[in-house]
């Protein structure tokens, strides 16, 4: 891992870091725990004691199958952003030949719906659909509120989650 200067943007303190910027979940399977816990790409400030993200994503891999999931910053969870992050900084071609997905999360934050996307499972309860539905975008989060519903039909914050991403997803077809 490089080491690199990181600036809390809050005080302007510069800390050096050891930055990951791809874990290989095949060779270090033990690293899910701490993905999930929230406990990867991020520090704290020495000084003001602020959250600092060492980078905006985070790959994980697996070589067998070959399989990339994308861990975003929160910051950035829209579907146009998703949409652009696969034609501009993804490498070229990999999408064609390497299952690809992309999660949002706050770094330095327990996520535990990444359960489901790094072991590829599909949840079982209207709380977990609900769950994973927030750290996806577009199609993705609109597809887990309705499964949501389909199970509890009376989850009023699945409803307004889905109607919240149906309407971003128009704004952002406009």
């Amino acid at each position: 891992m490089p080491l690199k200067e990181i600036e809390c943007l809050k005080c302007g303190t510069i800390l050096k870091k050891r930055v990951g910027e791809a874990i290989n979940l095949s060779e270090n399977p033990k690293a899910v725990n701490d993905i999930i816990e929230g406990k990867i790409n991020f520090s704290y400030c020495p000084k003001c004691k602020t959250k600092i993200e060492h980078k905006s994503h985070v790959l994980l891999t697996y070589l067998d199958p070959p399989r990339w999931i994308w861990l975003v910053s929160r910051k950035y969870q829209n579907p146009k952003y998703c949409e652009e992050f696969f034609t501009t900084i993804v490498p070229p071609g990999s999408v064609d030949f390497i299952e690809q997905d992309m999660v949002f999360v706050d770094f330095g934050t327990p996520c535990e719906s990444l359960a489901y996307v790094i072991e590829n499972k599909l949840p079982q309860t209207s709380k977990d659909w609900l769950e994973l539905g927030k750290i996806h975008t577009g199609s993705e989060a609109v597809d887990c509120y309705k499964n949501a519903l389909k199970i509890n039909s009376a989850l009023t914050e699945a409803k307004s989650l889905l109607n919240e991403e149906m309407d971003k997803l128009k704004t952002y077809q406009l």
